[in-house]
């Protein structure tokens, strides 16, 4: 009977995801990538009076208010140490937890077994 569920269990999880991959695959780009007018160089040379108004609204706000906000030339540095570091902290913080809670349990079952194992 456990066979039998962990198969139709395993079942489901690869037709949902396959239906998942074939959904998104369907669905329209948000963005092409295709944008002539973004001119890197620009953008490094003179952060703050680069002309940003033919970019999506995402890049178009972190451009404008990065250098302002952060003092940092480099924007993904700034979005991942100044923005997103409290939350990088806190997946750490549950990735440690789990790991921790995980070994408990592990080495509680094992802890039973063994006594089991000398009660016989």
């Amino acid at each position: 009977m456990k066979k039998f569920l962990t198969y139709v269990s395993l079942g489901l999880i690869l037709f949902g995801s396959v239906f998942a991959a074939v959904t998104m695959g369907d669905m329209p780009r948000t963005y092409s990538g295709q944008n002539a007018n973004v001119s890197v160089y620009e953008l490094q040379q003179d952060p703050e009076s680069y002309d940003d108004s033919v970019g999506d609204g995402a890049a178009a706000g972190i451009v404008q208010q990065n250098l302002a906000k952060t003092h940092a030339l480099n924007d993904v540095t700034s979005v991942v140490f100044d923005f997103r570091g409290y939350d990088t902290m806190g997946e750490a913080f549950i990735l440690c937890t789990a790991v921790a809670g995980s070994i408990v349990i592990l080495y509680s079952v094992k802890k039973d077994r063994k006594e089991e194992d000398t009660d016989e």
